[in-house]
């Protein structure tokens, strides 16, 4: 891994652990709600027309933004092959103690899983569900 992976992975996993009761709360209500099984969430430094944006980097002054999307939509895009769609899900393991983030930043983009932090007992700002697409 290149110094510059490196540098980028620990970026997101300190912005992932800032984010974790708001991604917690999203993921559930986006399975509760029977939006998605297996929700998916996409970090980027540019432009991305996947998912919806849920974390603008220059609002919050976080490294990465953060689009929600479903495992569906990467299927479409081809981003996960169908054929290996089992052996992800497999390694995703439970969306509600884990979420995975598809990093766009590095040399060659890849999936971080990261496994949810109990929540807090200060409710995080709930991010709006209504109106969320599929690009």
């Amino acid at each position: 891994m290149t110094l510059e992976a490196e540098s980028q992975l620990n970026a997101l996993e300190k912005q992932l652990v800032a984010l974790n009761d708001m991604l917690l709360e999203l993921s559930t209500e986006m399975i509760d709600g029977k939006y998605t099984p297996y929700p998916m969430y996409l970090a980027h430094q540019e432009e991305a027309k996947i998912g919806e944006m849920i974390v603008d980097r220059t609002e919050f002054g976080f490294p990465f933004s953060i689009n929600a999307s479903t495992v569906e939509r990467f299927l479409e895009l081809g981003i996960i092959q169908k054929e290996r769609l089992g052996g992800f899900l497999k390694t995703y393991g439970n969306p509600k103690k884990k979420c995975c983030v598809f990093l766009m930043a590095m040399p060659e983009p890849q999936f971080v899983f990261y496994a949810f932090k109990k929540a807090s007992k200060t409710k995080p700002e709930k991010p709006a569900l209504s109106g969320m697409s599929s690009p």
